[in-house]
């Protein structure tokens, strides 16, 4: 069995848990359809060709006209800032509930005063923030206030925009925000039954307007017709989401006689195949807006790994490297007789860790290292935000300013993998992106694969 089937069959495992007895009752796609949906989306893909740019290794199928934010989020250099917990509609496809008010949050983190969301921001060298909810403007003030200071201490370099679903929406307020430094709107729809009247009030006041919705299969015919009308009225950027099935819309979601796709979280088939078809049909008639297809793997990986990496250059120490996933790599080298590799030792581009007392190695010294005697030991840590430190693992804080501090926490990802002179060459051939077939303990690779590198390819249909 090859690491990729074994990581399918751990999906549907994690997405059976996760669901217990509900999940007999999800339409998961069959063997059947999911050769007919391979080949619907390849068929859609083969028509816009030569017309798009996919980026992000595939996850997104088209990047030539995405909103500055997207680009920013794409770069791992974007904060999102939850101003509440609340919201004033009741969406189907709305992932968690909406009754909960908190003080502004992003990343377990509470920031009730605007200043130490601002140092947090610099802190980490965010490029982007966004204001989300809930419902934004149902806490207007307050997400006016964090958008002036971040304007007023940051500068332009910072791209600001904000989440709403629209029904609070009007001139006087777009104006409010227009002021107090905002780059760009974007409108959910879906949420006021694809109603574009307040859209339309933003236009000409906030610098970028996009509609920012789910890829609705029902709504497929009727928003061919909107894309037209969205395009004449002004907006800049259309984003379609993949659905995507929780605990919370399982009723909703199931009622509608979806096809469910196994994977990190389950996703429905009909609603990326919808992306897809619209994005060709914005093409194929000319319509000139563009469409940004933001598919749950594009946010799964891309957006995790950026936090991971973000957390991980704190936490680097001598010797070790960050993986593309956003992991911190430490490869040791283990020599069978330690008294005879003096000299050769000194070839290779080697560090020494005195409290562990292991000669430590960065990725491109693995093909000097393969003709010595002994093995390559690979572990890997992640790093994220910690409220306190548990005892358990290697605990950092760092200074916001006077008032706040926050912490880091390093801890293991995975146990330490070995490998023996011959997998050391296929590691290493892997790094490097030769053609590359694993062999041996299909686990082992399948771990190393996972920590090194974002998957290409939007998700498989099973």
């Amino acid at each position: 069995m090859n690491p990729h089937t074994i990581l399918k069959e751990q999906y549907r495992l994690k997405n059976q848990e996760e669901y217990q007895v509900k999940y007999n009752y999800l339409r998961f796609i069959t063997p059947e359809e999911s050769i007919a949906a391979e080949e619907e989306r390849k068929y859609l893909f083969d028509r816009m060709a030569s017309r798009i740019q996919p980026g992000y290794k595939g996850s997104k199928p088209d990047i030539t006209a995405i909103s500055p934010g997207c680009r920013i989020c794409g770069e791992g250099t974007w904060s999102c800032l939850f101003i509440n917990g609340i919201c004033n509609s009741r969406c189907f496809y709305c992932p968690a509930p909406q009754h909960d008010v908190h003080e502004p949050e992003t990343n377990t983190l509470l920031f009730p005063e605007a200043g130490d969301y601002i140092d947090y921001l610099k802190t980490f060298n965010f490029k982007g923030m966004s204001i989300s909810g809930g419902e934004p403007l149902l806490s207007l003030e307050k997400s006016l206030n964090f958008i002036r200071k971040a304007r007023k201490e940051i500068g332009d370099e910072l791209y600001i925009w904000l989440y709403t679903n629209g029904k609070l929406f009007d001139r006087e307020k777009a104006k409010m925000l227009a002021d107090s430094g905002l780059n760009e709107i974007r409108f959910d729809i879906g949420a006021t039954d694809y109603k574009t009247d307040k859209v339309e009030q933003a236009i000409g006041i906030i610098q970028h307007v996009t509609v920012e919705i789910p890829a609705v299969p029902e709504e497929f015919e009727p928003m061919k017709q909107k894309m037209r009308e969205l395009k004449s009225m002004g907006i800049d950027f259309l984003n379609l989401h993949q659905l995507r099935l929780t605990p919370y819309n399982y009723n909703k979601l199931i009622d509608r006689n979806y096809i469910f796709v196994h994977g990190e979280k389950v996703t429905v088939l009909e609603s990326e195949l919808t992306a897809l078809k619209l994005l060709l049909f914005s093409m194929d008639e000319n319509i000139g807006l563009p469409v940004n297809y933001c598919s749950f793997v594009y946010k799964n990986l891309y957006q995790k790994s950026a936090a991971r990496r973000r957390h991980a250059q704190k936490m680097l120490k001598q010797g070790e490297s960050i993986t593309e996933s956003g992991f911190i790599r430490r490869i040791s080298f283990i020599p069978d007789q330690i008294i005879n590799l003096g000299e050769d030792i000194n070839k290779i581009d080697l560090y020494f860790d005195q409290p562990s007392g292991e000669w430590l190695l960065k990725p491109d010294s693995l093909a000097s290292i393969q003709k010595l005697p002994g093995w390559v030991k690979i572990e890997y840590f992640v790093a994220q935000l910690a409220p306190q430190p548990t005892g358990i693992s290697e605990f950092n804080t760092f200074i916001l300013n006077e008032n706040r501090h926050i912490g880091i926490e390093r801890r293991i990802a995975q146990t330490a993998i070995n490998l023996a002179p011959w997998e050391v060459k296929q590691f290493y051939n892997y790094l490097k992106g030769t053609a590359f077939q694993p062999f041996g303990d299909a686990h082992k690779w399948l771990q190393l694969i996972r920590f090194e590198n974002i998957e290409h390819g939007l998700q498989d249909y099973y």
